[in-house]
């Protein structure tokens, strides 16, 4: 942010009366030149921009929810002011929006046209998603509110989509209880897939945030408060008719597929500048792999290892989940309607008892190691 000495002044002075210590908790763009180790392209600059820390504002251990609050409260507030101050200096004309500020300095693009015409496509294809009327309605609604709030906005569209992504996994977990507090029906493996998919959903969203996708607060605001109405919405849903709610999850998981690959098609030369976000090589590359087959019911499991280099490799790797997630909701609608049941890729086609086998193995080595 480029400011005019005397507004310059202002503003500062405002933001530091709002709140002590605002900018402490506020994400901020980094630039570092690539390690001499890492095998990754750089952007044609040489610097690589990234968020040190994510703006998400969270406690930093489970405590009373008033507390919670407070303290989100007053981290939240300190951004409004900053935010104020920005758009009111933009509009002024003293205030230039500072050029290597992420998700901006990325230079991506989404073409909203580009989204309905790929929709478009699929469904005159045969991929139209056999959905509710109102269900279809409220989708239709949906995509026109987000094509307006976030026009020439995909980072922070993508934000605000994960966010919402989640909800539908924690609702449907949370009926799955009720249902069997009630005693009325245990399904312990669709709630394993379900943890599965959330976790999914989960590293989508802090891949969003690495790129700043939740810099502003307005955004924040907007994505929490629709979130919560959300769930108890999908509650509502669910315990009417699971498989409407399923349904509907697979309409937003369809949307998602053609976001994003149209999002990949338009911005392939420079996604394959960019080097990916830590927390993408460590969910697609690294450590435990577990949850990430548990949620692909149609792919066995250690079968799909994608690579995750750069943000083309992203990108893709997120449009090729979303994917995924379709059919799972599909299957979830044929467990309802039909009794199909959806069980995990780990509980299926003897993989259970290969692991286990493996296990046994693995320990009398052990043993014999240590005699």
């Amino acid at each position: 942010m480029i400011l005019k000495p005397a507004v310059a002044l202002v503003l500062v002075a405002t933001s530091a009366v709002a709140f002590v210590r605002p900018r402490a908790h506020v994400a901020r763009p980094r630039f570092a030149e690539p390690h001499e180790s890492d095998n990754k392209p750089e952007p044609p600059d040489g610097r690589i921009i990234y968020v040190e820390s994510a703006t998400y504002f969270d406690g930093s251990k489970p405590e009373a929810a008033w507390k919670l609050g407070y303290e989100n409260f007053k981290k939240q507030g300190a951004t409004i002011i900053v935010q104020i101050g920005e758009a009111a200096g933009e509009a002024l004309g003293v205030v230039e929006r500072d050029p290597t500020r992420p998700p901006e300095a990325l230079g991506l693009v989404l073409s909203n046209e580009a989204v309905t015409e790929c929709e478009r496509r699929r469904e005159a294809s045969g991929g139209k998603v056999d959905a509710h009327p109102v269900s279809r309605a409220l989708y239709d609604v949906g995509c026109l509110l987000l094509d307006n709030l976030f026009d020439e906005r995909p980072i922070q569209r993508f934000w605000f989509l994960e966010i919402i992504a989640r909800i539908p996994y924690f609702s449907y977990v949370s009926m799955l209880h009720l249902y069997e507090s009630f005693g009325w029906w245990r399904g312990p493996e669709l709630r394993k897939v379900h943890n599965a998919e959330e976790w999914n959903e989960l590293h989508h969203l802090l891949i969003m945030e690495s790129l700043g996708g939740n810099s502003l607060w307005s955004d924040r605001f907007l994505g929490y408060h629709v979130a919560i109405a959300y769930y108890w919405f999908l509650n509502g849903v669910f315990f009417c008719s699971p498989r409407i709610a399923y349904q509907f999850m697979e309409l937003l998981e369809a949307h998602a597929v053609d976001t994003y690959s149209t999002f990949v098609a338009e911005n392939r030369e420079r996604l394959s500048e960019l080097p990916a976000p830590s927390v993408a090589t460590s969910y697609y590359s690294s450590g435990d792999l577990y949850l990430f087959d548990d949620f692909q019911v149609s792919t066995p499991p250690e079968s799909r290892r994608p690579v995750c280099e750069t943000l083309l490799d992203v990108f893709t790797n997120i449009a090729i989940d979303e994917g995924e997630h379709v059919k799972t909701m599909r299957a979830c609608q044929d467990y309802a309607s039909m009794g199909s049941r959806v069980v995990s890729p780990h509980l299926r086609d003897g993989h259970a008892e290969a692991s286990r086998e493996r296990w046994i193995r693995w320990a009398e080595d052990v043993n014999a190691a240590g005699k």
